[in-house]
């Protein structure tokens, strides 16, 4: 897919972030979207930004897309309406990080909720309709870093992030006799608002320590806008796994080539935020 005017694009997670970046690209692209987030004040304004450049916004609506019966219904609305997508792209996303005796059930099955049942849903309600139509077309689901490599404090995040690019894995090769293609992004830092809305179990973040952290989060962080340029182009050349940051495919050379080097990295890297969790401790 070369050209994405009048393709039928759509987007999760479009009212900031990697999401809004996304939707605001492929509308100067000439793409007819289709988008939605739970935050419709964030979404209506992603969809007038889009408006006022040119862009056709066809549809947005506000939702959770962890509930299947609301991912279907929108999905049936705009088939009715559309027909299939060109293209499906799964950016909504959250994150929660912690240890393992501070992360609770909640804090578990919101992962598992949004970040894997979210974008299955996605897939489970608009890639029939992509095979049915006949005309190809592109998933593209966005994973993390933690869904490749052993972060500290990520597990219930790492969860839902492994588990959702091994589907997409699966799909790479179950869709290629339907001529649709895979991409899965694996972003390392990126300076969107869930560096400030992240939940750390346990962990005080208005602490000098946590607060120390976050900035040095941000200090190696791609902007959205960059992510989205890579995105349209990984599209375009049909590439599976994608990073957005050398640092992080760097990291993922070291596990599958250097096993040691990054074993060592990992442990004193845990060592470090450990100490930081000390500090920071909710009392």
């Amino acid at each position: 897919m070369k050209n994405f005017k009048d393709k039928n694009c759509l987007i999760t997670g479009a009212a900031s972030g990697i999401g809004r970046a996304t939707a605001i690209t492929m509308g100067r692209l000439g793409a007819k979207l289709f988008l939605t987030d739970i935050n419709a004040k964030g979404l209506e304004e992603t969809s007038q930004i889009i408006t006022k450049e040119g862009g056709n916004v066809y549809e947005y609506q506000a939702f959770d897309i962890s509930k299947y019966e609301e991912v279907k219904k929108f999905a049936d609305e705009i088939h009715n309406e559309y027909g299939s997508m060109d293209v499906l792209m799964n950016i909504a996303g959250t994150s929660v990080w912690g240890t393992v005796d501070q992360l609770t059930h909640a804090h578990w099955q919101k992962m598992i909720d949004v970040d894997l049942w979210g974008p299955i849903h996605g897939i489970e309600c608009f890639i029939p309709e992509m095979i049915r139509a006949g005309k190809g077309g592109h998933l593209v689901t966005i994973s993390s870093a933690a869904g490749l490599v052993a972060f500290p404090w990520h597990a219930a995040y790492s969860a839902a992030k492994w588990g959702i690019l091994g589907v997409c894995e699966v799909l790479r090769y179950d869709l290629m006799q339907h001529n649709i293609s895979v991409t899965v992004v694996c972003p390392g830092a990126v300076d969107t608002p869930l560096k400030h809305s992240v939940e750390i179990a346990g962990v005080d973040k208005n602490h000098p320590e946590a607060k120390k952290l976050i900035e040095r989060f941000t200090e190696h962080a791609v902007t959205p806008e960059k992510v989205a340029e890579i995105i349209v182009k990984s599209i375009k050349k049909k590439k599976f796994l994608v990073f957005t940051s050398f640092d992080i495919k760097l990291l993922y050379w070291f596990k599958r080539k250097m096993f040691p080097m990054y074993h060592m990295i990992m442990k004193k890297l845990n060592k470090l935020l450990n100490k930081v969790a000390e500090a920071t401790r909710k009392t």
